[in-house]
C-alpha cells in the first residue's frame, strides 16, 4: 500500500523532473529548492525519492518551512492544512519562477499552477498554464498529457 504522502512525493518529484526553469534562475546542475508547507510526511517522502537521483540534472533539496520563509524555493508545495496558508505562499512568491502546487480545492483555478485532485479513489492534478506562463515555467508536454487544464 502506498501512502497519500508517498503518493504526493512521488508527483513533486515528476513535476520537477518535467519542469523547465529560466536558466538564469536555475543554472545546469545547480540544485532545486524544493519547499514543503504542513506536511512533513510529504516532504519525507519527496527526500526518499530524490536520493541519489537528479531531475533533469539537477540535486533535489527538500525542506519544510512556512508559507512566508520561501525565498530560494523553486518548486513549493502548500498541504491543505489551510486555505490561508496557500493564499500566503502565492502572495510570497508572486512574479517569481515558482512552481506553486497544492491540494487547496480551487488552487489551480486561483493562480497556482498545479493542484492535486482526487478522482473515483484516484490522484490525479490540474494545471494552470497561465499561471505557469507568468511565472516563466516550461511544463513538459509528457506533464500536461496527464493533466486536467484549468483556467482562472
Amino acid at each position: 500500500d502506498v501512502t497519500e504522502g508517498a503518493l504526493k512525493g512521488a508527483f513533486l518529484y515528476n513535476f520537477a523532473w518535467f519542469t523547465e526553469w529560466p536558466a538564469d534562475v536555475l543554472p545546469q546542475g545547480s540544485p532545486i529548492q524544493a519547499c514543503i508547507v504542513g506536511d512533513r510526511a510529504v516532504a519525507a517522502a519527496l527526500e526518499r525519492i530524490a536520493r541519489d537521483r537528479r531531475p533533469a540534472g539537477h540535486p533535489l533539496v527538500v525542506k519544510t518551512t512556512s508559507e512566508t520563509a520561501l525565498q530560494g524555493c523553486h518548486l513549493v508545495y502548500v498541504a491543505a492544512t489551510s486555505a490561508r496558508s496557500a493564499s500566503a505562499a502565492m502572495s510570497s512568491v508572486a512574479g517569481s519562477p515558482v512552481l506553486t502546487i497544492s491540494d487547496v480545492d480551487e488552487f489551480a483555478r486561483s493562480g497556482g499552477i498545479a493542484q492535486f485532485v482526487v478522482d473515483r479513489g484516484k490522484m490525479r492534478f490540474r494545471v494552470n498554464l497561465e499561471s505557469a506562463k507568468r511565472a516563466q515555467l516550461q511544463l513538459s508536454s509528457r506533464l500536461l498529457s496527464l493533466a486536467e487544464l484549468v483556467h482562472e
